[in-house]
């Protein structure tokens, strides 16, 4: 019952945005082999590649679209043991900040159904430049769903509050 009134409400809230932003197209994506899903304004492409992250090649599978002019993504990725989720956690919001030439900042709580609680998870607010000087604006989730390290991403010139807060807020884990 409760699973059904989730879904019901994320669906309502998914009209709800559909209708006061045209060009966005509310959808949940399950990313099966990570164990989350998440909900996307616009239908992602599924990536994969090869990473280094703490000094480890690792694959990294990313969905990713682009709508009203921003990037939306999550993208996930396996590690070998549980002690290595704080440090991989903490290496992906450093290196969110320094894409954006920021400092980095302490992450605003917001937990994640199903999640585990690490200190370096939650959602970060990053302002910063594109290489040609123009202004570029970040939220970042970070949260880790057992050994599976997840980050959610918008990326833009502006942010929309509306969207970022659906986006954000449709991140969910399965128990692990």
């Amino acid at each position: 019952m409760g699973r059904v009134l989730g879904l019901i409400s994320r669906f309502a809230l998914g009209a709800l945005l559909a209708g006061c932003a045209p060009a966005l197209d509310w959808r949940e994506i399950r990313v099966d082999e990570a164990g989350v899903s998440q909900l996307f304004p616009c239908k992602p492409a599924r990536q994969q590649r090869r990473v280094v992250l703490e000094g480890q090649p690792r694959l990294l599978v990313l969905y990713v679209c682009d709508a009203a002019g921003v990037t939306w993504a999550l993208s996930a990725l396996r590690l070998a043991e549980p002690a290595q989720v704080p440090g991989a956690l903490q290496a992906l919001a450093a290196a969110a900040h320094a894409n954006l030439g920021a400092a980095l900042a302490p992450p605003q709580p917001q937990g994640v159904p199903g999640a585990g609680g690490h200190a370096a998870a939650g959602r970060y607010r990053i302002s910063g430049q594109r290489p040609d000087g123009s202004a570029l604006q970040s939220a970042v989730l970070l949260y880790a769903r057992g050994t599976v390290v997840v980050q959610v991403t918008a990326l833009g010139p502006k942010l929309g509050d509306e969207a970022l807060q659906a986006f954000l807020a449709g991140a969910r884990a399965s128990p692990p």
